[in-house]
């Protein structure tokens, strides 16, 4: 992939004015919407301790999920290079075999 370069737009819209903006701290919700073309709208707000709304996800738990989904992928192509085979049983994914075989360094 090297040499290749990807982009991504997403739109943030807040949507917490509560009627006087952000006059004060406790005056504003932290609701928005996070907007990719073609994909459902996702419901965001700070974390609670921030005065977010918990019914909504937050940017941490988003990051975190992100991270943990790249890890995932980077992972299932790798195994699909190698002699692993990954399997799905109910909601967890279990692995029936693995084996790492990293490539060998340069030669000194």
């Amino acid at each position: 992939m090297a040499g290749r370069e990807h982009r991504y737009e997403v739109r943030v819209e807040w949507s917490g004015n509560l009627g006087s903006g952000t006059s004060g701290y406790r005056t504003y919700a932290r609701d928005h919407w996070i907007e990719v073309a073609g994909h459902p709208r996702i419901p965001g707000s700070s974390d609670p301790v921030f005065r977010g709304d918990p019914a909504r996800y937050n940017p941490e738990e988003l990051l975190v999920a992100a991270l943990s989904a790249c890890h995932m992928l980077a992972y299932l192509q790798s195994a699909s290079r190698g002699s692993g085979l990954l399997t799905e049983s109910g909601t967890a994914g279990r692995a029936r075999r693995a084996a790492a075989a990293p490539p060998a360094p340069p030669a000194s």
